[in-house]
C-alpha cells in the first residue's frame, strides 16, 4: 500500500509508473513454502525493507543496515561464516553426506527445515522468459538436464543485448531458489536492496536473470529447442580495455546455457553462497557476464555495467559487503582467476 499512496504525494514518473505497475503486489522476500520454516517465515517479515517516499540513497542503505543487524541479533551470528560451521556441525550429528541433497532435508533444533525455496523480486528486460531449474546430487549436469529430477527454483532467459540494456523497458517479476534457511534473511535482503534501488532511482535497475544458492549440480531441460544469447567478446584476455564486439552464441537448449557442478568444499553445497548473473558462454573471449576471469577490466564494474546490464555494478558489491559476505576479488578461483559472481560466506 505505501508504493500507492506515491501516486498522490507527487512522486516523480518513474515512482508513479511502479506504484501503477505494483498494484496489488508485494515485493517482499518470502518463502515459498512457509509452514517449512515458521521461524524463518516470521523473521523475515520482521526484516522488510522500507519503502517510503523520496527516501534518500543514503537512508535507503541505513535502512539496509539496520535489518543485517538486526538478522544477526536474531539468528545470534555475528559473521556470515557461522552458518558454515553450523552446517557442517549437523551434517556431522546426522551422518549426512556432504552434499545439498543430503543437507537441505535436515532440520535445525527450533524445527525449521534446511533447506527452503525462497521467493524474490527482481528486474528482468520486457522481452525475458521464465525458465524451471532441476537440482540432485550426481557428476553430470548432463543427467540432470535430461531426467530433470527435481524442481530447485527458476531463472530468467533473455538473449537481445538491447532488450538486456534498455532498462526503461524492464518490468518487476520474481524468481526462486533454494538455500540454507539460515542464509535465507541475507540473501534475501540483498536482492531486496537490489530490487529496491531499481524503483527509486530506474537507472539502476539491473537485470537479475540468474540467482543460485544451494546445489550440488542443476541444469535447466534439455528439451527446450535451441536458443540465440548475444554476448560481447574481448581481443585484450587479461588488460582495462573495453573494447568488444557482439557475439551471437548458438546453445542446442537452455540447459547448455544454465548449469552448474560444484565442488565437495563449495559453500553451495551448504546452501550458504550466491551466484548472481551467473552464465556459460564458451567460444568468446572473456566473455561478459564471465563467472571467472582474470582481466583488469573486470574490476572495472560500472563500466562493464554499462556495456552489458548483466554485469554488476559497483555498488552492488560495496552492497554485499555491507551484508558480511566475501566478495569475489577477496579469494581466488584458479591461476589467479577471479569468480566474479558469486558471493559466499567465507571458509575461515
Amino acid at each position: 500500500m505505501v508504493l500507492l499512496v506515491w501516486v498522490f504525494l507527487g512522486a516523480n514518473p518513474a515512482q508513479a509508473e511502479l506504484s501503477v505497475a505494483a498494484k496489488g503486489r508485494d515485493w517482499h522476500p518470502r518463502l515459498v513454502n512457509p509452514a517449512q520454516a515458521p521461524h524463518l517465515a516470521a523473521i523475515l517479515k520482521q526484516l522488510a525493507l522500507v519503502y517510503e517516499p523520496q527516501m534518500s540513497p543514503e537512508e535507503r542503505e541505513q535502512d539496509l543496515i539496520s535489518k543485517v543487524d538486526q538478522a544477526r541479533q536474531l539468528l545470534d551470528m555475528k559473521r556470515l561464516f557461522a552458518m558454515r560451521q553450523r552446517s557442517l556441525r549437523l551434517i556431522r550429528q546426522n551422518g549426512a553426506e556432504l552434499s545439498w541433497e543430503g543437507l537441505r532435508r535436515l532440520k535445525w533444533p527450533n524445527g525449521d527445515a534446511v533447506g527452503v525455496l525462497l521467493k524474490v523480486p527482481v528486474w528482468v528486460p520486457a522481452r525475458a522468459q521464465r525458465v524451471l531449474t532441476y537440482g540432485d546430487f550426481t557428476k553430470k549436469w548432463q543427467d540432470v538436464a535430461e531426467r530433470l529430477p527435481r524442481l530447485c527454483g527458476q531463472v530468467w532467459f533473455a538473449g537481445d543485448l538491447k532488450d538486456i540494456n534498455h532498462k526503461p523497458g524492464y518490468r518487476a517479476e520474481t524468481t526462486s531458489f533454494e538455500l540454507n534457511s539460515l542464509h535465507a534473511p541475507f540473501a534475501a535482503l540483498l536482492i531486496a536492496y537490489i530490487f529496491r534501488e531499481g524503483i527509486y532511482q530506474p537507472e539502476k535497475r539491473l537485470p537479475l536473470l540468474v540467482v543460485r544458492g544451494g546445489e550440488d549440480t542443476y541444469a535447466a531441460s534439455a528439451y527446450s529447442g535451441p536458443v540465440t544469447v548475444d554476448c560481447l567478446t574481448f581481443p585484450d584476455e587479461e588488460g582495462r580495455s573495453l573494447e568488444c564486439q557482439v557475439v551471437s552464441c548458438q546453445f542446442s537448449s537452455l540447459a547448455e546455457l544454465h548449469h552448474g557442478r560444484h565442488a565437495q568444499a563449495s559453500n553451495h553445497r551448504l546452501g550458504c553462497a550466491l551466484d548472481l548473473n551467473d552464465f556459460n558462454f564458451p567460444g568468446v573471449v572473456d566473455g561478459t557476464p564471465n563467472p571467472i576471469s582474470r582481466s583488469l577490466r573486470q574490476y572495472n564494474r560500472d563500466a562493464m555495467h554499462r556495456l552489458d546490464a548483466r554485469n554488476l555494478p559497483a555498488w552492488v558489491y560495496h552492497a554485499a559487503k555491507q551484508i558480511g559476505y566475501r566478495l569475489p576479488q577477496e579469494w581466488y578461483y584458479f591461476g589467479y582467476h577471479t569468480d566474479w559472481p558469486h558471493f559466499d560466506c567465507g571458509t575461515k
